[in-house]
């Protein structure tokens, strides 16, 4: 636990590629500069125990917030869904109160996944019940939208809240001008529900139509 730990503080800090296994080792306080070779083989696998060992923590606390949201008559509310994909992610936090896991998590998805890294949500035979009903669920709210375009959509929701948290975290000058973690993550919330739920058409704006480019 020290070693993935201390490789998700470092990879928050300075990137999965900025890191080194010898650096890892040292900052969990392994006397040897191969403990991370002998514990997960590669960089790679160690990235991945990182999201096993998060994804296991957040199941059940997801599971109860389904099971609240279920009573509540809200498994169809597009932000209460939002909310349950999201929110565990404030109860991970260091002695300084910033957000290591959500910036993590942040640098790999812009980052490292397209690089072929796998979470384990991307193996069906990972057992993550929780996890995979409220992303079913969210498919189900906004069923108008193409798979490949929800799927983006969805992933740019969830890169909102992690910048947001970075953000707050980072100590940006003025940033947050005295407003509150709550304050700050219900209007997070509010522009991730438009965004999530916005009417699906590929109109684009006549006035910088020659902006856009095909790919």
């Amino acid at each position: 636990m020290k070693i993935i730990e201390a490789a998700e503080k470092l990879f928050a800090d300075r990137g999965i590629d900025g890191v080194a296994l010898r650096e890892i080792a040292a900052a969990a306080g392994q006397g040897n500069n191969t403990a991370v070779q002998y514990h997960f083989g590669t960089k790679e696998a160690l990235v991945y125990a990182i999201f096993d060992y998060r994804t296991e923590m957040f199941e059940p606390l997801r599971a109860a917030m389904l099971d609240r949201a279920e009573e509540a008559g809200l498994l169809g509310d597009a932000r209460t869904l939002l909310e349950i994909m999201c929110l565990p992610h404030l109860t991970i936090s260091d002695e300084n109160g910033r957000h290591p896991y959500s910036a993590f998590l942040a640098q790999y998805l812009t980052r490292t996944r397209a690089e072929g890294i796998p979470h384990p949500y991307d193996d069906p035979e990972v057992p993550v019940p929780a996890l995979r009903r409220v992303r079913r669920l969210i498919v189900e709210r906004v069923n108008y939208v193409p798979p490949v375009e929800l799927r983006l959509r969805v992933g740019l929701c969830k890169l909102m809240f992690l910048n947001m948290l970075m953000r707050r975290d980072s100590g940006f000058p003025h940033f947050d001008q005295g407003i509150t973690l709550d304050a700050l993550v219900d209007d997070t919330m509010v522009q991730m529900t438009v965004a999530l739920t916005a009417p699906y058409n590929h109109r684009h704006a006549p006035l910088f139509a020659d902006m856009i480019k095909a790919d």
